[in-house]
């Protein structure tokens, strides 16, 4: 006889006497808080994914002494806050532009084709500059679904793209890169 084969079917069948735990029934509970203060729970976890903020407009001008190649989306909200682009995507180091909205929950900045002026703004130059006012804020995604439907309704833009911090990956041994597949900084201004 088998004395380890033994023991194993053993402990398998006293197993199987014991009843298994039920998991409870589905609940309409949330699974997240509820967001009570959005702009509050944005800073936070924008900023705890990395993310820079530019609080007035004299932070701003000095952000923006640093870059000597910028490019717009062009649109009324960053025309006001940055005024002409001086380069093109391809070759600029600051992309600028605007967003349809942030979510509080994540911290994450929520740009489309048509707010963001196409899709290589938003990903191409090494830093991305998003403009946006306060009341652009939303506590979590299913609000910022339901906004972009109201929105966009049977006339989605061709791209919508969900930014949770600057780019980075940590496929390779681990070792978390910035800046791999997008922008290495991402920093939003107030506009408002």
């Amino acid at each position: 006889m088998d004395v380890a084969r033994d023991n194993i079917l053993d402990r398998v069948r006293t197993a199987l006497r014991a009843p298994a735990h039920r998991p409870l029934p589905p609940t309409d509970a949330p699974i997240f808080p509820p967001v009570t203060n959005p702009e509050a729970r944005f800073r936070e976890e924008f900023a705890a994914l990395k993310g820079e903020l530019i609080e007035n407009g004299e932070q701003l001008a000095g952000f923006l002494r640093n870059f000597a190649k910028i490019a717009t989306d062009g649109s009324g909200l960053v025309g006001k806050a940055i005024g002409e682009a001086n380069a093109s995507v391809r070759e600029c180091d600051l992309g600028v532009t605007s967003c349809d909205c942030l979510v509080a929950q994540t911290g994450s900045i929520i740009v489309s084709t048509l707010s963001a002026g196409g899709r290589a703004l938003s990903v191409l130059p090494p830093t991305h500059l998003v403009i946006a006012r306060r009341d652009q804020i939303v506590p979590d995604l299913a609000t910022a679904m339901a906004l972009l439907r109201k929105r966009y309704d049977k006339h989605w833009p061709s791209a919508l793209s969900v930014i949770t911090g600057p780019s980075r990956t940590a496929d390779i041994e681990k070792i978390l890169v910035m800046g791999a597949h997008g922008p290495k900084r991402l920093t939003l201004y107030f506009a408002d």
